[in-house]
């Protein structure tokens, strides 16, 4: 039987079934049980008690690629630090910036400052927080896991600074990830680097992603990891993948490690096509690929999510 779910304090100004469809690059996936914008740090530490008194589970949002939301919804309480953690400063070659600031306007402001490091963040479409969480880099192998000094995160009552020694980074994936951590800040260690040449490589690094991604149309960011030594992209196409469909849902045609859909394509459709995507690289090729995409959703996760 379903769960019957409390009602919420007027102070923490939580919104029910708010649709998560207009919060998500994909632009598919049902309601949120509840949903915030908590203004300040000491708001969203309220609600995260509230939430774990309630025995809810909490999702923090950040700029909403790489996740699929279950068309049914999910019961959570959903989180966007926009308005409590959106800070950036500079001091000397360090930047410290809130968990909810967008990679590609942090990029652009520390070249503002004659500083180096994250232009190949100039195309990430997500937050420090969630680029903290999936160590986000491109693919010749820089990534924001290797410029972290410490992030900072919520302990009870107070906020705990975790060093870089207490961090682990990995290829797509880190220490933070699947853990109850709410990236509030990070600290990022970056070098001297004139503005006019950190320009320059964004701009290259713009075009060519723009070339060669389905950037126009409604995806989720890669959707596979690139296993050890090979690339996703390389072995759907290898495999007869580009232009595969399910309903409105189809692996672009420019990139073949995204999927696209035209509106009509529910998430489950996309779960669908991963799978089928999933199960011609595995005949053809003997790689069986992970997703790097997230599953939100209260059951069991579709087949290719498991």
């Amino acid at each position: 039987m379903a769960r019957t779910l409390p009602e919420t304090p007027l102070a923490l100004a939580l919104r029910r079934d708010e649709p998560l469809a207009r919060h998500t690059y994909m632009r598919l996936g049902g309601p949120a049980a509840y949903y915030a914008e908590p203004p300040t740090i000491e708001a969203l530490m309220q609600i995260t008690s509230w939430t774990l008194s309630e025995g809810i589970t909490l999702r923090i949002l950040g700029g909403g690629s790489n996740i699929l939301v279950a068309d049914a919804g999910i019961t959570a309480v959903v989180l966007s630090l926009r308005a409590a953690c959106n800070e950036v400063t500079f001091e000397d070659m360090r930047v410290t910036a809130g968990g909810a600031v967008m990679l590609p306007a942090l990029a652009r402001a520390a070249a503002s400052h004659d500083l180096g490091g994250l232009e190949f963040a100039i195309g990430i479409p997500g937050t420090i927080g969630g680029a903290l969480q999936s160590n986000a880099g491109i693919g010749d192998g820089r990534d924001i896991g290797s410029l972290v000094e410490s992030v900072e995160v919520p302990s009870a009552d107070s906020i705990y600074a975790l060093s870089r020694s207490e961090l682990d980074f990995a290829y797509r994936t880190s220490s933070l990830h699947g853990t109850d951590a709410i990236v509030l800040r990070a600290t990022l260690s970056l070098e001297p680097r004139p503005r006019t040449e950190c320009d320059a490589e964004m701009t290259r690094l713009l075009e060519a992603r723009q070339a060669s991604q389905p950037t126009a149309e409604r995806n989720a960011g890669s959707i596979f990891r690139n296993p050890e030594g090979d690339a996703a992209g390389r072995l759907i196409e290898a495999a007869g993948c580009k232009g595969l469909t399910v309903r409105g849902a189809r692996v672009s045609d420019l990139h073949a490690n995204f999927i696209v859909h035209d509106g009509t394509a529910t998430a489950a459709d996309i779960a669908a096509l991963m799978l089928a995507v999933r199960t011609r690289v595995a005949a053809v090729s003997g790689v069986t690929l992970t997703p790097e995409v997230e599953w939100w959703g209260d059951d069991q996760p579709p087949e290719v999510f498991r």
